[in-house]
């Protein structure tokens, strides 16, 4: 029984080094040779926001779902990184990279329980990797402040949805999420205007653009607790989509 444990921990360990690596653009010695898919402990790839927003918050093990080791997806989003779009699409590669290594490179098999999670900036690129994502995987996702957020599904009448879906031009960032685009399960979370600090503009704004520029009200970091609030999926459409408090 210990030898088994150990060899599953190395496992781990390599799946969760290899994906780290290539989130990082890093690459650790040859591919390893083809083998039957072996079952790796969970993993959460995390997604800061802008000027690493959520970051400290969202890497906590202690506080990560299911015991999962969270991952950090790096990408530009440092004060100089106006681009938004470019900075999504490398975004978006970089986790998808991730994804690659973890279930190829180190094999880990379909099942491995994987939770992709962002804020803001970062919910963006984590909401367009959940809307693309190759179907039959393990895979629960977590917004926070997504600014392409539905109006659909929500707990709020009269939900405005995310100031990006008023953007009066198209692009990786932009848009209403349509209702069902979701492949895996993914709870949608967004501070309205009985949160302490009110509504956050970027995901409840409707078309005050000026208010995208604003500092999000606080966000509760714990994404442990937050599933454990609202729940983990399976949901209708693919999408628990709520405004809280």
């Amino acid at each position: 029984m210990t030898t088994r444990f150990g060899a599953r921990r190395r496992r781990w360990v390599t799946a969760f080094a290899l994906s780290f690596a290539a989130a990082a653009g890093l690459t650790i010695g040859p591919a390893p040779s083809a083998h039957a898919a072996q079952p790796c402990g969970p993993v959460m790839f995390v997604v800061p926001g802008y000027t690493d927003g959520g970051a400290e918050g969202m890497l906590n093990a202690t506080t990560a779902p299911e015991g999962a080791n969270p991952v950090r997806i790096p990408y530009p989003n440092a004060q100089p990184d106006v681009n938004l779009w470019s900075n999504v699409d490398i975004g978006v590669a970089n986790l998808r990279t991730a994804l690659y290594n973890l279930y190829v490179t180190s094999g880990c098999d379909l099942n491995t329980r994987v939770i992709i999670a962002g804020f803001s900036e970062g919910a963006l690129i984590a909401g367009n990797v959940l809307e693309t994502e190759p179907p039959d995987r393990n895979i629960q996702g977590i917004l926070l402040a997504d600014g392409r957020r539905q109006k659909e599904e929500s707990n709020w009448p009269g939900d405005p949805g995310g100031v990006n879906g008023y953007l009066p031009f198209p692009g990786p960032g932009g848009g209403f999420r349509p209702l069902g685009s979701f492949r895996y399960p993914t709870l949608s979370l967004c501070n309205g205007p009985n949160s302490p600090n009110g509504a956050d503009p970027v995901c409840f704004g409707g078309q005050n653009l000026q208010g995208y520029f604003s500092v999000h009200p606080f966000y509760n970091f714990d994404l442990a607790h937050e599933l454990g609030v609202h729940g983990a999926g399976p949901y209708p459409n693919n999408l628990r989509n709520r405004v809280i408090p």
